[in-house]
């Protein structure tokens, strides 16, 4: 430690970036900072406040190691160098949920070709995409080349030797630069207008094909004219089926994150010409102690900091932590000014929430595959057991949750997970029927009681005929106490916790008279748990909010005798509100079918008097 505290004391008073070294000499963390004496002693500060993640990086630091640069920026650009280079344990890393295709133009051969990749490099050559399937990839690159014939094979062309072309020549899907076919100033425009084509420059290059077919057609060149012709029917068969996000043709993408207790995940929506041309899903593990913008910067350094195209604005659904610094490094990078902007209204709004909607998917996607592993929902179980201090882990665990706004409507949903895995076909719903007032304690003890009370006696229902190996209820120490004094009157030894939340209402521990689990300390078990409290509450709301639908659809035509549903029917299609029929005199009800002079008197009673 007395080696540490004469680096901190030595700390330069200037922006750069700092390197931590375990005892072994290996780099565990690398960040950059605007100060670096400021930064750096901010780790050795209050460390019992820290975070878990932040506490076993400090105990394991013996070495500190600085470098200096003259701007903030310069740092932003070294830190993401070194992490690629190191992997750093401790720092977050930017993880595909696969590796994604893209399509590479190689611009820096003489003569280029195109190919599909999955790791994009710093070798001058031209990345679009990421595709999301293989298939779109290769078809793009097929309909390219009908447009387009730019080779594929990877010969050597010396325009001096020429080769026999290959079959591609001879189909009309390669120009055949290796022998001599076309030269380099012609296969350079084919290039060129080919990367307008992966940029979504559609437009343009049907009113340059327009241009040529006409020139064509006056020089009396009607084969070429044709040819160009089916080049342009093809192009605009390929942008009748493209999403149109926007009419302006503007170049961006959309970077939409959605994250739990532990996890981030960014998706990016590509936008070229204004049509939607492709997704990038990426996952940040471990990111429970950084705050939106954190996460957000981080995805922005190592996903654009990778050789990828940089458009001129990128939207995205949170504020970096310093998104002027951002921005000057994009621009370095793009060689132009790049803007980030959060929308929060009009039609770059509607853009970045199909981003959010996109992300929504993914998130639930790569949460039910990692807890779909058995290594980890074994190892959630294990620590449950743990805690519980039970020789096996829990088998079934059933989850409650009660939803309700006021006094009325209220309801509670039941969800079961049987090896850590949901057992939807066993979820049961409850409808609140001796709770007058809004009382989640006494809401909670009325489920939990009819619910048990079937247990005790041997239920044929399956779902409440089995019995829990362990209670989950949503809430705080309040809801524990209110399940254990109804499993304490049944008579029953269930074990029963509280699933509590913080602030930012995300699943934040586990609670009893004996058990306070801090689930931020324990990333394998949170998952699971932020998982069974997510879907107990999501099909409690789910099931209010249809209760509530469906009483909002009850109205004074179902208090009149003689209005059935086919009547109630019959006098909504044609009035359309009960107001209008309220307005609509006798004789206009009587033409309703089913509507006598007699039964139209009583609804014009009961609307104008209510009752």
């Amino acid at each position: 430690m007395d080696k540490i505290k004469e680096i901190l004391q030595n700390l330069p008073d200037s922006p750069g970036v700092y390197l931590m070294k375990d005892k072994t000499g290996k780099i565990i963390y690398v960040g950059k900072a605007k100060i670096l004496k400021n930064r750096v002693r901010q780790y050795f500060q209050n460390t019992e406040e820290k975070d878990p993640k932040t506490r076993a990086l400090v105990s394991k630091i013996h070495n500190i190691e600085t470098i200096i640069t003259k701007t903030e920026a310069e740092a932003l650009i070294l830190e993401n160098t070194l992490i690629k280079l190191h992997k750093p344990r401790y720092n977050i890393l930017l993880k595909d949920d696969k590796t994604y295709p893209y399509i590479c133009v190689a611009v820096q051969d003489p003569f280029p070709g195109i190919f599909i990749t999955r790791l994009i490099k710093k070798d001058g050559a031209r990345y679009f995409g990421a595709y999301t399937k293989l298939s779109d990839a290769r078809k793009t690159i097929e309909l390219l080349r009908r447009i387009f014939p730019i080779r594929t094979c990877k010969r050597n062309i010396n325009s001096d030797k020429p080769q026999r072309p290959c079959l591609y020549y001879h189909i009309k899907l390669c120009s055949a630069p290796c022998a001599g076919k076309i030269d380099k100033a012609g296969y350079d425009e084919i290039v060129k207008e080919a990367c307008r084509f992966l940029e979504g420059k559609h437009e343009d290059i049907v009113d340059s094909l327009k241009e040529k077919m006409q020139k064509a057609s006056d020089e009396m060149d009607f084969e070429k004219a044709a040819s160009i012709r089916d080049k342009i029917r093809s192009l605009q068969n390929v942008t009748a089926k493209q999403l149109v996000l926007s009419t302006k043709m503007e170049d961006r993408d959309l970077c939409a994150l959605v994250r739990d207790e532990i996890n981030s995940i960014v998706v990016v929506l590509f936008v070229r010409g204004g049509k939607l041309m492709g997704k990038y899903t990426s996952i940040l593990e471990q990111t429970y102690d950084l705050s939106d913008g954190d996460v957000m910067e981080i995805f922005t350094t190592q996903f654009y900091g990778n050789g990828r195209e940089v458009p001129p604005e990128i939207l995205l659904t949170h504020e970096p932590s310093d998104r002027e610094m951002l921005e000057q490094w994009l621009r370095n990078i793009r060689g132009r000014s790049v803007r980030l902007h959060v929308p929060l209204m009009g039609d770059k709004k509607h853009q970045i929430d199909l981003a959010v909607k996109n992300a929504k998917e993914e998130y639930e996607k790569y949460k039910s595959s990692y807890l779909a592993g058995s290594r980890n929902v074994n190892a959630a179980l294990e620590k449950l057991a743990h805690y519980l201090n039970t020789e096996v882990p829990p088998h079934r665990i059933e989850a409650y949750d009660i939803s309700n706004i006021g006094s009325s409507g209220m309801v509670a949903g039941m969800v079961v997970f049987v090896d850590g895995k949901a057992a939807t076909g066993q979820y049961r719903k409850f409808k609140i029927k001796n709770v007058d007032n809004q009382n989640d304690y006494a809401s909670m003890q009325e489920v939990l009681y009819r619910r048990l009370k079937r247990l005790k006696e041997e239920s044929s229902d399956r779902s409440f005929g089995e019995r829990p190996d362990l209670i989950l209820v949503d809430g705080g120490m309040g809801h524990y106490h209110a399940a254990k004094e109804v499993i304490d009157e049944l008579d029953l030894n269930i074990p029963v916790l509280g699933m509590a939340k913080d602030d930012r209402h995300k699943t934040s521990s586990l609670v009893s008279d004996s058990i306070d689990v801090d689930l931020k300390e324990e990333p394998a078990l949170i998952s699971l748990i932020a998982l069974i409290q997510g879907e107990a509450h999501r099909y409690a709301i789910t099931f209010h909010r249809k209760t509530r639908q469906k009483a909002q659809r009850k109205s004074l035509l179902d208090n009149i005798p003689g209005i059935g549903p086919q009547r109630k029917k019959a006098l909504l299609k044609e009035f359309g509100s009960v107001k209008r029929i309220r307005e609509a005199d006798e004789k206009d009800l009587c033409r309703v079918e089913g509507i006598n002079e007699k039964l139209a008197k009583e609804v014009k009673r009961v609307l104008e008097n209510g009752w």
